[in-house]
Parts: C-alpha cells; structure tokens; sequence
C-alpha cells in the first residue's frame, strides 16, 4: 500500500516556527528508514501518519488498512498483549512464539529487561496485523542477539513498514529505501527555515555514503560555476576599460573644428564599426556572465560542517595495567585476565546484555582511580543521573569566555546546535549531555576514554560525527557498543564477554 503526504503543513502550539511546510513524500510498501538529526521531526512524522498528531494543512493518504505506531519507550504493558497471546489464529500467535514470548514473561512484564519488553511490545504489533507500521527507534538498549530475533520477525511483515533508527547495520538489513529529512536552512545556503526530505532507493548506510558524496558534489559544482562568474566578471571589467579608451578615440571633443581631417576618420571609424569591437565582445559577455550565474545559483549549494577534535599531551599518556582478577556482582562472577591497554589501542567490548560489559568498566575506571589517575580518564555511563547531569552543567557555567567558546566549538563539530547551551538553562537531551561531557572531557590530556553505549540518545548526524573525530584519536580507548557499524569504523581490536548462567569470561583475541 502507498502512503502520500501533499503539502503537509504542521507545527506544534508552543512554536513560533513551522516544523513541516508544503511538504510531500512517498511511501511505498516495504520497510523505508526515516533518519535524520535529533529536532528534525522524524518522531512527529510518524505520530502524523499515526493519527496521534493532526496537520495544520495538507494531506496524508494512507489508503485502506489500519497504522500501528510503536514507541520508543515500552514500559507500558501494550493494550492487546493477553488476548492477542491467547488468540486462537496461528498468525497471530506466531509472532510471540517468534521472538519468545513466553507465558510466564506475561505475569512478570514490569520486571522484564527492556530487550524482553522490546520483544513483546513489537510481537503484539505485528499481531495486529495492520496495513502499515511505524517504529521509532526499535533497537534503543538491545544486544546483537534481541536486534537480529526483531529484525527477523519483522522481515516477515509484507505491508508497508516505516521505522526510525540510526541503527545502520538493523536498518541495512529490512530498509530498501531511505527517506532523510533535515532543516534546509541548516543544510543548503539560502534554504528555507523548515523540514525537507531526501529519499533514497538502499538502506541506511549506503544512503549516507550517497549524501556525503552529493554534498561534496554540490559544493564542488556551485565553486565551479561561482569561479567561472568570477572570470568572466574580471574579463568583463577590462572589456569595459578597453571599451572606454575606445570611446575616448572617438570622441571629437579634443579635436579642433578646423582640422576636418581628423574629424572625418572619426565619422568613419564610426559608420564602420571599427571601434565597436570590444563593446560587443562585453555585451556577449554581459550575457554569458548573466547565464553562468543562473546556473551557479540554481545549485543547491550544500554547507560544509566541521567534525572532529584531537586530545592534547597524548605523547605521555601512560598504558593502563589490569591484573587478573574475579569481578563479583551478586552471585555472577566474571573472571578478567591479565592486559595492558597502551595509547593508541582502541578495544571494542562486547557481549550480551547482562553478560558483565558495564561491571569490567567500572573496574578499570576503580583500577585509574586507587592509582591516582582519575584526571587521566573519560567515562561516558550508558545513563546518566540528574546529579551528574547538574555536575557537568555547572562545569561548563564555571569556564570563562574562552572556555566556553571552545566547548560549544567541540558541540558543534559532534553534530549539535548548541545556541541555546549558550543560556545555561540546562534543557538538554541525554544525547547532547554526552556531547558535552566528551567536549568538556578532550580539554585536558587523556590516557584512555571508556565509553558505554555512546551512541545511545545520539541521531545519525551525530554517530557518525562522533565516529568520525574517534576514529582520528590516538588516545587509548574501551567502547562497549552494540553498534556494529560504530564500532568497526573506530575500533581495532575486539575482546568479547561470554556469560554462562553465574559465571562469565572475559575472552582477548
């Protein structure tokens, strides 16, 4: 089933500005992947094609056939869990049994991790069986493992399915087209202050590389085309001072009334055209000026954004030593061999959820701190508590002028608009409290980053700029990450730990 939206106009009551404004889009049936930077109205476009929000103008058709959004969150028990488990149509059934759903999880929901209410909440969707099905980040907090048991499942839905996500290895693998949407104003000169799209006919990871490359190629014809005008306006102004000596030649003003002669060369020079040349050459040239800025101008001429940042004193940053040790958490026990971790190498942890990722992180940042080393570390937790986000805010309030200018700098190049940090009024989003905690952190020498699920809360925008400036690090670093992609773009060598019921393992290559 195909989905239309016709000149969608929408804007929420508490702004002044108009998020959507005559904007129209396709969907086709298939999985598409909505990606795009945190604010850029990704969610609210799913709530509009929901039902749940209504358009100031325009028209959202969605033919015959029910839509079914699923959050994000997925604390609430959803409305049809118990009767669409007990339902006597095996096609509705199946799914539960797909993602392994069992009977006892439903006496128990309020106490299920979130990987096992994610699974239920998308069984119950897609027993609904609807025409249309809409996902907001489905794979937020879930090891490998839960993501590939969904996406599986999901495989299986023949409507029209749209989700947002910046998870590009779960998107690559159902999403045969992409649609990105962005602020125009933010992302080409002279574009308008709302939300545009861009679609494209691949998955999520092949649809950035075919972004990148139109915006360098945009950039590229528009700097062509501007240095062309640019040439031609210079060649024009000499045409124009030849074209005045020219009409200086003929002028008779300098000539005496007696000297007839003179006079009568400059009337034939006149008749003839002689002289005429350069001003014709600077009219055709008028002309072909005129052309080239019309095609410069029809560019959509797309902005250039810094990315990245280095770590200063990294030359001395001294290599982490981790003895070999038992780490005990109730009654799970994991056993951590001997390993250095020297500047430079960057390791990628992973495991399944509960497998003890978190717990080896916390003892290395013990180890740096009983050493009298916790100035030397970066440690970025999955969750941060509110009085560590009024930690880190007051941090950034106490730096000068100079300091605050380059913390905001740092923002900017991870993917953020950081005006209104600028005011202090704390209304941050966990994505942007990393951001600037990372941005606070590089200002002083670092001998090693711990970073737990970085990319969690973070827009695609922002993972790859953060990628990006970690990949350019030569500081040493541990990234627990279950963002395939994430992580083999920055990590070079990979250590995995394996649980088996109360005891773990943490494994090197």
């Amino acid at each position: 089933m195909s989905i239309q939206i016709t000149n969608l106009s929408f804007s929420y009551p508490s702004s002044t500005v108009r998020l959507f404004e005559e904007f129209s889009l396709q969907f086709t049936e298939g999985w598409t992947c909505v990606a795009g930077s945190n604010g850029c109205g990704k969610s609210t476009l799913l709530r509009l094609l929901a039902g749940i929000l209504h358009p100031d103008g325009g028209k959202i058709s969605l033919g015959e056939g029910s839509a079914v959004y699923c959050p994000q969150e997925c604390a609430e028990i959803p409305e049809n869990l118990y009767t669409a488990f007990w339902s006597d149509d095996n096609e509705v059934r199946k799914f539960f049994s797909r993602l392994r759903v069992t009977e006892e999880m439903l006496d128990r929901y309020d106490s299920l991790s979130g990987g096992e209410k994610k699974r239920v909440q998308v069984a119950c969707v897609l027993a609904e069986k609807p025409a249309v099905l809409l996902l907001d980040e489905p794979t937020n907090h879930l090891d490998a493992k839960t993501s590939s048991m969904i996406a599986a499942a999901l495989r299986e839905f023949t409507g029209t399915g749209i989700m947002v996500s910046h998870d590009r290895a779960f998107a690559d693998s159902l999403c045969t087209r992409t649609v990105f949407l962005y602020d125009e104003a933010a992302a080409f000169a002279g574009g308008r202050d709302c939300i545009a799209a861009d679609s494209y006919p691949c998955g999520l990871s092949k649809a950035l590389e075919l972004r990148q490359s139109a915006g360098e190629n945009s950039r590229g014809e528009w700097e062509r085309l501007n240095a062309k005008a640019a040439r031609e306006r210079d060649r024009g102004a000499r045409l124009e001072a030849q074209n005045q000596k020219a009409r200086a030649r003929l002028s008779k003003k300098a000539v005496d009334p007696h000297d007839h002669d003179t006079q009568a060369k400059i009337d034939v020079a006149r008749i003839s055209g002689k002289d005429r040349t350069t001003g014709d050459a600077k009219a055709r040239l008028e002309t072909q000026l005129s052309r080239t800025e019309s095609e410069r101008d029809s560019v959509k001429k797309a902005l250039r954004r810094k990315e990245g940042f280095t770590l200063s004193g990294t030359d001395g940053a001294r290599p982490v030593v981790i003895d070999e040790a038992v780490l005990q958490a109730g009654p799970y026990r994991l056993r951590v061999p001997h390993m250095e971790i020297r500047r430079g190498s960057k390791i990628a942890l992973t495991g399944e959820n509960g497998a003890g990722k978190t717990l080896f992180a916390r003892h290395v940042i013990t180890l740096m701190e009983k050493a009298g080393r916790a100035g030397e570390i970066l440690y970025l937790p999955q969750e941060i508590p509110e009085e560590g986000r009024e930690a880190v805010l007051a941090a950034f309030r106490e730096l000068d002028e100079s300091g605050r200018g380059e913390v905001l700098s740092t923002m900017y190049r991870l993917g953020s608009e950081p005006e209104h940090l600028e005011g202090g009024d704390g209304q941050l989003s966990p994505g942007e409290l990393r951001k600037l905690m990372i941005a606070l952190a590089v200002r002083r020498p670092l001998s090693l980053l711990v970073l737990d699920e970085p990319t969690n809360h973070m827009d695609i925008t922002s993972v790859v700029a953060l990628e990006n400036a970690l990949s350019a690090l030569d500081c040493a670093m541990i990234v627990i990450s279950h963002d395939k992609a994430f992580l083999e773009k920055i990590a070079g060598t990979g250590i995995v730990i394996v649980r088996d019921g109360d005891e773990g393992e943490l494994r090197l290559p």
